[in-house]
């Protein structure tokens, strides 16, 4: 049995929980009995309990968390997986995947209260500053640390992670890296054909993506190549914003906002696209050291793709030559999207490449556990 416990952000109404939703379809298709504890990042959701047998859910329960207040909630978190873990009755031959810090040291916790026999840190972001409290970013480096050190095993999703850890002193043969790639649901979406002028982002639409630039570099591109257009999933803050910004700019037939989607939707909608965008601004100081999990979906369909040098993924990507790591303005998405139509049966190929590198990567993680 597996127990994988992650956090979770309600924006618009919808829930936002990547990357645990690869584990637990996972665990779902291959009909297995896990447990799947959802916390919340921000005190907008409730703790939540879910039980999985045979992969279908037989039994949800709430978990008594103060959110208000988010080191209570954190402290309480903790807490109550701790305690409600603790007076279950249940097999000890239990593996735990703690998503982040927070869950990993319950799990840890309880491995040393000897309910669980195994425990991985899934080591999913990292800053040096995450919180702007030096009480709270101390406490987050400690306990991130502390979690390094005494997990079984520690997934690491990015090569900035992987590398932070080896530094640490963390054994390679327990420092596992372990990318942001889909489960195997992109495989039913893998015949569509592409349209290549179409572009497609995905993610909470806030501060951290530079959705001017690339609005901009469209609307210059359009006398080019008048069948290019742009595809954007998901909601957030700022949505209303540039929706009136399309309008302003008068490209409301090239540019869509599709909304929140599902996992499978969204997958459905990348394969039918052309060219993938993660064009991250670096507000969000986490996403350095992680792993674009966007990029991972695009690699899977072919897309070549343009990103900003934010993140771990650049590496790959220009490593495999599967697209273009650009400045952040609107002449380099430009003189980006020119070269990769120009060129785009051989960026698409070296997409394939790269995803091919880590085929099942998760089902075999899973077979070792």
């Amino acid at each position: 049995m597996i127990v994988t416990t992650s956090h979770a952000t309600l924006i618009n109404g919808k829930i936002y929980e990547a990357p645990a939703n690869n584990v637990v379809e996972l665990l779902q298709k291959r009909k297995q009995c896990f447990v799947f504890i959802r916390h919340s990042i921000d005190g907008k959701l409730p703790s939540i309990i879910y039980e999985y047998k045979g992969g279908e859910l037989i039994s949800s329960k709430k978990l008594f968390v103060l959110s208000r207040v988010s080191i209570l909630r954190y402290i309480t978190e903790i807490l109550a997986t701790y305690f409600y873990f603790l007076f279950k009755k249940h097999n000890v031959e239990i593996s735990y995947i703690g998503v982040d810090p927070l869950n990993s040291l319950s799990g840890i916790l309880l491995r040393k209260a000897g309910r669980f026999k195994k425990v991985i840190f899934y080591s999913v972001d990292f800053a040096d500053k995450r919180f702007k409290s030096k009480v709270l970013n101390y406490m987050y480096h400690w306990i991130d640390s502390f979690c390094a050190r005494n997990a079984d095993q520690v997934w690491s999703v990015s090569y900035r992670i992987w590398k932070i850890r080896s530094k640490a002193g963390v054994l390679n043969k327990k420092n596992i890296f372990l990318p942001n790639v889909p489960s195997d649901n992109y495989k039913m979406f893998k015949n569509n054909k592409k349209k290549k002028y179409d572009l497609i982002t995905l993610g909470i639409i806030d501060e951290q993506l530079d959705f001017i630039g690339i609005f901009d570099a469209i609307s210059d591109l359009r006398m080019k190549y008048p069948e290019i257009n742009l595809k954007i999933i998901g909601s957030g803050p700022r949505e209303d914003e540039y929706q009136r910004y399309v309008v302003s700019r008068g490209l409301e037939k090239s540019i869509k906002f599709l909304g929140y989607l599902s996992h499978e939707n969204a997958l459905n909608e990348i394969s039918r696209s052309g060219v993938g965008l993660a064009l991250y601004n670096g507000k969000w100081n986490f996403n350095y050291y992680g792993d674009s999990m966007k990029c991972r979906e695009y690699f899977c369909f072919g897309l070549p793709v343009i990103t900003t040098d934010t993140h771990s993924t650049v590496e790959e990507i220009n490593s495999y030559s599967v697209g273009i790591v650009c400045k952040m303005d609107k002449e380099s998405y430009k003189t980006a999207l020119i070269n990769i139509f120009e060129n785009y049966m051989l960026y698409s190929r070296n997409s394939y490449a790269l995803a091919d590198k880590y085929k099942n990567v998760h089902k075999n993680i899973l077979d070792e556990l």
